[in-house]
């Protein structure tokens, strides 16, 4: 068991879960209504770690800290939300303030447990608590780590049902109320919502950039999504929604695993250990950006060895190998896999190596290794498993390549699913496009660059 750091607390009770009330709230909502420009964009500038584009940066922080309406149903059961910060304010705020205008109808509170940022994020808490009299904030001074910051807040929590919502997160209008319902099922353990990055089956496609589009694209989910949730391997803490009785059942989160890696693995194991479900509410949406706080990590170089520690620590607790979490079944990526196999061994040499922009598609690798090929994750870990994050910018993406041209590959393939790369990597683009002789290109399926120029005359 790790030893944490000595917790000294400040805990600042701004208001109890009773001081809630009914506010008046038009039926229908304008756009004075939105916590954010229905225009402002949602897409990443960079990630490792993630950056928005000014506009956004500037729409969210230069805005006052705002106060909004509350319709509260004090007769509902209470619900906990309980938010974890360190720094990345820009991202709290989107959080916060999506979270605070969007639920409406539930009896809920605000739990907000801050590990000691340094950025504004407390100041920033005492103002917008200040304005709201169902959210109460705890603040450390010093980072107690992301599982010890959940259980402070569980400690404190009053409500009937708790959610554990990651700070990059934004929450659309009518979630909390979706997510909720599916508690009702009793052999529901853990239940979160769709997302659009994650890497698992919670996992679904999603083509909106802006924040207007996300809140249209979330009410389609609402609207089309499945009522009956699925079964998932791990339920994520990026959103997690749980009775209080299953709480009592499967007790706090392991502070055994550092940062924020293993824990919804570990807590998903427990739950089905206990004979209940993990779920998947395929009618719920909350947008997640990732990399908020991992992307920082793998820009220094942490991420990997904090994620195979905590991993470490997880095969010992539970004495089995772990194996990373499944993708949303699809069969239009089960063929695009088969597609590119035959375009592997249409145009790449037997026996030769191929570097691969898969997001850790362990099955597609597999499937060009029938062919007589090895084929290798880009970016991975000193071992060979897919190192858990994109390159940080186009300077790490080219060190990574280089290396592992070095190492002995032959090939670079770019699926379809990673063309992005080639637009939000733009010096990596133009030095492949340069240097690296392409051989294949498909759009709908692949492309492939020799890095070796090997030459081969059936080609």
């Amino acid at each position: 068991m790790i030893k944490q750091p000595p917790l000294a607390l400040a805990v600042e009770k701004v208001a109890t879960a009773s001081g809630c009330r009914q506010q008046p709230c038009s039926a229908h909502r304008g756009a004075d209504d939105e916590p954010f420009p229905s225009g402002m964009s949602l897409v990443p500038r960079r990630r490792n770690p993630i950056r928005l584009d000014a506009d956004s940066v500037a729409a969210v922080l230069n805005r006052p800290v705002p106060k909004f309406h509350v319709l509260s149903n004090p007769a509902a059961p209470l619900v906990s939300v309980v938010v974890v910060t360190f720094n990345n304010l820009l991202f709290t705020r989107m959080c916060l303030e999506s979270l605070l205008a969007n639920t409406r109808a539930p009896h809920y509170e605000v739990l907000v447990v801050d590990n000691d940022s340094t950025d504004g994020t407390p100041e920033y808490l005492r103002e917008l608590a200040a304005r709201h009299r169902h959210m109460r904030i705890f603040l450390n001074d010093a980072n107690i780590g992301f599982a010890a910051a959940n259980n402070q807040a569980l400690k404190h929590a009053a409500g009937e049902s708790f959610v554990l919502l990651n700070n990059d997160t934004i929450t659309p209008r009518g979630w909390l109320t979706a997510l909720g319902r599916h508690l009702d099922e009793p052999l529901i353990g853990l239940v979160g919502p769709t997302t659009n990055r994650l890497g698992n089956e919670a996992e679904i496609d999603t083509a909106y950039h802006t924040y207007g589009e996300l809140t249209a694209f979330a009410e389609t989910v609402a609207t089309n999504g499945g009522l009956s949730p699925f079964d998932l391997e791990i339920g994520s803490m990026f959103c997690l929604a749980f009775r209080r009785s299953t709480y009592d059942r499967l007790g706090p989160v392991d502070e055994r695993f550092r940062v924020g890696m293993f824990e919804d693995v570990d807590y998903s194991e427990r739950a089905r250990v206990a004979g209940l479900r993990v779920a998947c509410a395929e009618n719920v949406f909350v947008h997640h950006f990732g990399s908020a706080t991992f992307g920082e990590l793998a820009a220094s170089g942490e991420f990997g060895p904090l994620f195979h520690e905590n991993r470490r620590r997880w095969e010992e607790k539970w004495n089995r190998a772990w194996q990373p979490p499944l993708r949303r079944p699809n069969c239009i990526n089960e063929q695009l896999r088969c597609e590119i196999s035959r375009a592997v061994e249409r145009w790449t040499l037997p026996e030769s190596t191929i570097v691969v922009i898969s997001k850790g598609d362990d099955e597609l690798l597999r499937l060009i290794g029938r062919s007589g090929r090895r084929a290798w994750h880009f970016p991975q870990t000193a071992d060979g498993t897919y190192a858990g994050h994109h390159p940080a910018d186009s300077a790490a993406a080219l060190a990574e390549l280089d290396h592992l041209r070095a190492k002995g590959g032959a090939y670079l393939l770019i699926p379809s699913t990673s063309r992005w790369w080639l637009d939000h990597y733009r010096e990596f683009a133009e030095r492949v496009a340069r240097e690296e002789r392409r051989i294949m290109d498909q759009p709908q399926t692949c492309s492939i660059y020799a890095l070796h120029d090997p030459v081969n005359a059936d080609l």
